[in-house]
C-alpha cells in the first residue's frame, strides 16, 4: 500500500512539473515574443532615426550650396560692375593724355626681347619636359574639356600661354577647336609649323577682343606665376564675360607646398614672379564668382612611392618633398543664373 502512495505521489510530481515546463516554456515563448517586438521597434526608431538624420544632412547640403551659388552669382554681379568701372575710367583717362614727345620715347629694346624670346625657348625644351611628356600629363584635363564643350554646344578652347602647343595639338586630335595665344613669336612659329592655331598676343588683349559667352574653355598652364598678381585677377575676371555658361576656366601652376618645387626648380625660370598657392587662387575664383571650384594636386615625383615605403619614414614628410609637383584649379561659368 505503501508503495502505491509513493507512485501515485512520483505521478503528481511528474504532471506537476510538467504543467510547470508547460508554464515555463509558454513564459519563455512570450518573452521571446516580446524580445523580438521590441527589437524591431528598436530597429525601426534606428531606422527612423537615420532617415531624419539623412534627411537634416541632405536639407543642410542643399541650403549650403544654394547659399554657395547665390554668393557667387553675388560676386559675379559685382565683379561685372567693376569691369564696367574700370572701361568708364579707362575712357576718361584716354581723353585726358596727351602725346608723349618723341625724345622722350622709351629706347628700342627690340634686339633684348629678341634674345630672351630665343633664351626662354631654349630654357623650356631642355627643363620642362619632352612635348610627348607634357602632352601624357595634360591629357587629364580633356575629359573636363570635352564636357565644357558639351555644355557649350561646341564652342572653341582659348589657350593663353600655349608655348610650344602641346595643349593644343591634344585638343586638335581630340576634334576640339582650340586657339593658342603667346607673346613669344619663336614658339608660335614652331606651333604655326605644326597646322596649329596660334596667335601672337598677350593674355590682356586677346581676352578684350573676345566677345561675351564665346568660349568654351579657358586654360593656362604654368603662366599666372609669371604674371603680377593684378594681372591674374584680371585675367580671371575678364574671364567671367568671355566664358559661355557652362564654360570652365582652367589654371595649372607649379604647386610650391612641394619642398623641392618651392625652393628649387621654381626658381629655374628668372621669368617666374609669384607662387600661387590653393588657397590664394580659390578665394580668387570665390571672388569672381565661379561655382563650383575644384582644386587638384598633380604629378608626384617619381621618389614618392620609394619613400611611401620606406616603414621609418614618415608619409607626410614624403609628401611635403616628393608629393604632387603641379597645382590645378578648375572654376565654372554656372549654367544658368540662380
Amino acid at each position: 500500500m505503501g508503495n502505491d502512495v509513493s507512485k501515485v505521489k512520483r505521478v503528481g510530481n511528474y504532471i506537476a512539473a510538467l504543467f510547470k515546463l508547460g508554464r515555463t516554456e509558454r513564459m519563455a515563448k512570450e518573452a521571446h515574443r516580446n524580445m523580438r517586438e521590441i527589437e524591431e521597434r528598436f530597429n525601426n526608431w534606428e531606422i527612423r532615426e537615420r532617415q531624419l538624420r539623412n534627411g537634416i544632412k541632405q536639407m543642410v547640403q542643399s541650403d549650403t550650396q544654394a547659399l554657395m551659388a547665390r554668393n557667387a552669382e553675388l560676386a559675379r554681379n559685382f565683379v561685372e560692375l567693376s569691369r564696367r568701372l574700370d572701361q568708364v575710367l579707362l575712357t576718361t583717362q584716354s581723353g585726358q593724355t596727351t602725346s608723349i614727345q618723341a625724345d622722350q620715347s622709351a629706347p628700342d629694346e627690340s634686339g633684348i626681347g629678341a634674345v630672351m624670346d630665343s633664351f626662354y625657348h631654349k630654357l623650356e625644351n631642355k627643363y620642362r619636359g619632352t612635348t610627348s611628356d607634357i602632352r601624357n600629363r595634360l591629357r587629364v584635363y580633356l575629359p573636363d574639356v570635352e564636357s565644357a564643350v558639351i555644355r557649350t554646344e561646341g564652342k572653341p578652347v582659348m589657350d593663353i600661354g600655349c608655348g610650344r602647343g602641346e595643349w593644343l595639338g591634344l585638343l586638335n586630335d581630340a576634334g576640339i577647336t582650340a586657339i593658342g595665344i603667346d607673346t613669344n613669336p619663336v614658339q608660335i612659329g614652331d606651333v604655326q609649323d605644326k597646322g596649329l592655331d596660334a596667335r601672337q598676343g598677350d593674355a590682356r588683349s586677346a581676352l578684350t577682343a573676345a566677345e561675351d559667352n564665346s568660349v568654351a574653355c579657358i586654360t593656362a598652364h604654368h603662366l599666372i606665376e609669371h604674371l603680377p598678381f593684378e594681372e591674374v585677377l584680371w585675367i580671371t575676371r575678364e574671364a567671367m564675360r568671355v566664358l559661355a555658361p557652362g564654360g570652365l576656366l582652367l589654371f595649372e601652376t607649379p604647386n610650391v607646398r612641394n619642398v623641392l618645387v618651392g625652393a628649387t626648380s621654381f626658381h629655374n625660370d628668372p621669368t617666374h614672379l609669384n607662387p600661387m598657392t590653393d588657397p590664394v587662387l580659390t578665394v580668387l575664383f570665390e571672388t569672381v564668382g565661379f561655382h563650383p571650384i575644384e582644386t587638384r594636386h598633380l604629378h608626384p615625383h617619381e621618389k614618392l612611392a620609394e619613400f611611401m615605403a620606406k616603414p621609418n619614414f614618415d608619409p607626410e614628410l614624403a609628401n611635403l618633398m616628393f608629393g604632387a609637383q603641379d597645382l590645378a584649379i578648375l572654376g565654372h561659368k554656372p549654367l544658368q543664373e540662380t
